[in-house]
């Protein structure tokens, strides 16, 4: 009996062993789990704030990308606004064939052009035509050219410019000896040009639609 006992004894005490060796163990794990815990809420802690300015940087370039794109098209618009002022005297001639300056001088073909448009007036008898420059543009003509390059006219006197054009618009085409037309046009930028014909289309359109323009 008492040899049973002692080994009971025995028994128990290993098993007390076993437990707080466990214990211990688990101890142990529940620190280093705590550790990483921790370790784990500074980090994602550390993540949120870079994230938040990051965002808050995000949300700056916005701001500027939205007011340099502002200030940039502000810039467009007065660039725009001068290179159409810059050819506020200009005429576009298109058509022409290349073949009539053959011998002559741009400005003498621009000259009898005219002539057909528009005739001397009482003001102005000897048909001063105020042609400070004319030009085909481009300056090159290109080897696989289809067309005649267009011709561009300066003048001098703003109002003899508006008064070609004007008798120029009523007509709207003129046609030369050898049969072939060419017709008078404003000089203006592309983006000024482009907004031109969309105006005129949706004036089209309401056209079709029976609207009546006032």
């Amino acid at each position: 009996m008492e040899e049973l006992m002692g080994q009971i004894l025995v028994e128990l005490r290993a098993i007390k062993i076993l437990q707080e060796e466990t214990r211990r163990e688990t101890k142990e794990q529940l620190s280093q789990l705590n550790t990483h815990l921790t370790l784990l809420s500074t980090r994602v802690s550390q993540v949120e704030k870079r994230v938040s300015d990051l965002e808050d940087t995000s949300n700056q370039v916005e701001t500027a990308t939205s007011q340099v794109q502002y200030e940039l098209e502000d810039l467009q618009n007065k660039l725009e606004e001068l290179e159409n002022r810059s050819r506020f005297s200009n005429l576009r001639f298109v058509g022409v064939p290349e073949e009539m300056e053959a011998g002559s001088s741009v400005t003498k073909v621009v000259s009898e052009l005219i002539s057909k448009i528009v005739l001397p007036d009482r003001l102005n008898p000897e048909g001063d035509l105020s042609i400070m420059r004319a030009h085909r543009v481009p300056f090159v003509r290109p080897t696989n050219a289809k067309y005649p390059r267009t011709l561009l006219v300066n003048f001098g006197d703003f109002r003899r410019k508006e008064q070609i054009l004007s008798q120029a618009r009523k007509a709207r085409e003129f046609k030369l000896d050898d049969g072939s037309r060419f017709h008078v046009f404003s000089d203006m930028s592309v983006a000024a040009a482009h907004r031109r014909r969309e105006f005129v289309g949706l004036i089209d359109d309401f056209k079709k639609l029976g609207a009546r323009l006032v």
